[in-house]
């Protein structure tokens, strides 16, 4: 199976979709490969120094959004997006395994 390559404005794009039309969005599905071309920028822009916790505040309402997305996708709960704030590191950590997993959207179709 060959694996679709990244593109920076399809990475750009997509990013701009998840933040302006999908920005409150906690219902429906999310595949892997749209799931990780929003989450690496958005941690990415969390991590810049002095202003990385601006963005990253402006961003939390579409990761939790993206991350119940992507739950639903591997069908479990939205609400286990709370493992971000719970226990952490391992929290977080679980959360990651979750999204790294293969979904309803990622299986190709026959």
């Amino acid at each position: 199976m060959a694996e679709k390559s990244f593109d920076f404005n399809e990475v750009v794009e997509h990013f701009k979709k998840v933040v302006t039309t999908q920005y409150f969005d906690f219902d429906g599905k999310m595949s892997k490969r749209d799931y990780w071309m929003f989450a690496i920028p958005a941690l990415i822009l969390g991590i810049i120094p002095f202003i990385g916790w601006i963005i990253g505040l402006a961003l939390l309402c579409p990761f939790l959004g993206a991350t119940a997305r992507r739950f639903h996708d591997i069908g479990k709960t939205g609400w286990l997006t709370i493992l971000w704030f719970i226990c952490p590191p391992v929290g977080p950590i679980v959360a990651i395994v979750l999204c790294i997993q293969d979904g309803a959207s990622d299986t190709p179709a026959e």
